[in-house]
């Protein structure tokens, strides 16, 4: 299934979710509350208002002050904001029953002190506790999928880590044949040299370095140019090779490993005419708080090509941005029969 149909449908059955349960909280709420106004209509308008407000500043304490503030360990701010926002809501929900019930104080007579009891006791109070447990609730549930994606990640990072076992050489043994070759090759022959020690840099990389869970951006740009190099000179005067490294490229850090398939795909792909440029374009840069990477090639539909298994290396990295950069990186693809573009985006700030 298409990823952008996919990913529609299940934000339709989230918005549905939402919808219902907003539904039944409402159904509740004017069971309980009925007998406290004066006639049905004006139990149902004052449950639309509380419902409608309260839904209001649950969804503004999910996504915009748990993130901004909480999760950033800005405890006291996200007190402070939170106190403000129960205050601001509380003193809105008071206003609009005063227009809608007309007025909302002359209902409430009967208590000592009306004005000021029975708004703290019929608005604030409630609201504060509401809000409270609903986005506790929600927190928790956040939680639980954060650790889900974190052990969907330690357990691929596993599957991996034995792959590489089951693969691994002696690393040793292999860069002492490659220094022999080094020097089997004629001094003039300085291209060939070179594409070497490119290749030797490569393997060391993915021996040594990728180890970790994060690496300085400075090796993940080395080990694109790199390889970028070897194929260049692999295709020769057969295809246009550009690429361009942002200065800016430095003192961060991403997972390893994580631009490469995109960089191999546009040269496994790249077309072959004979009549026309063949062209792969490569540019890596920081911008707006993003690491950015974008590749283009020229490309040709060829008859025989397996359906089937095109496109299982993007898939695959697809699924490990998923699980190491959730909701904080955005990936667009646009294929034509001539080319293909790939634009990521990574938030690294």
């Amino acid at each position: 299934m298409n990823l952008a149909i996919r990913n529609s449908i299940l934000f339709s059955r989230y918005k549905l979710h939402h919808v219902l349960w907003w539904l039944g909280f409402f159904a509740v709420w004017v069971l309980l509350r009925i007998d406290d106004y004066p006639a049905l209509p004006a139990t149902i308008r004052a449950g639309v208002l509380k419902v409608t407000t309260l839904a209001g500043a649950v969804y503004f304490t999910n996504y915009v002050l748990i993130p901004r503030l909480l999760y950033k360990q800005r405890y006291a701010a996200f007190l402070a904001a939170f106190t403000a926002l129960i205050g601001a809501t509380g003193w809105l929900v008071i206003q609009l029953l005063n227009l809608v019930l007309q007025p909302y104080a002359a209902l409430i007579t009967q208590w000592p002190n009306a004005t000021w009891n029975r708004q703290l006791y019929d608005v604030y109070i409630p609201l504060f506790f509401m809000v409270g447990a609903i986005v506790g609730v929600q927190f928790y549930i956040d939680r639980l999928k954060t650790q889900h994606r974190l052990q969907s990640a330690l357990r691929a990072s596993a599957e991996q880590e034995l792959q590489y076992l089951k693969a691994q050489i002696n690393p040793h043994a292999l860069f002492n044949s490659l220094n022999a070759v080094y020097f089997l090759i004629d001094k003039e022959n300085k291209a060939a040299r070179d594409m070497l020690m490119q290749f030797a840099d490569l393997l060391r990389y993915q021996l040594y370095d990728c180890n970790t869970d994060a690496i300085p951006i400075e090796k993940e740009a080395k080990y694109v140019a790199n390889y970028i190099a070897i194929q260049q000179m692999r295709h020769n005067d057969n295809c246009e090779v550009s690429f361009y490294c942002d200065p800016a490229m430095q003192h961060f850090s991403i997972a390893p490993l994580l631009l490469i398939p995109f960089v191999e795909n546009a040269f496994k792909h790249v077309s072959a005419h004979v009549q026309a440029p063949n062209k792969v374009a490569i540019r890596l840069q920081r911008q707006n708080g993003c690491l950015q990477l974008q590749t283009y090639n020229t490309r040709e539909v060829l008859p025989f090509e397996n359906g089937a298994r095109k496109g299982i290396g993007l898939a695959n990295v697809k699924r490990r941005l998923e699980l190491l950069y959730p909701e904080k990186h955005t990936l667009q693809i646009q294929e034509t029969d001539q080319s293909f573009e790939v634009t990521l985006n990574i938030r690294i700030t």
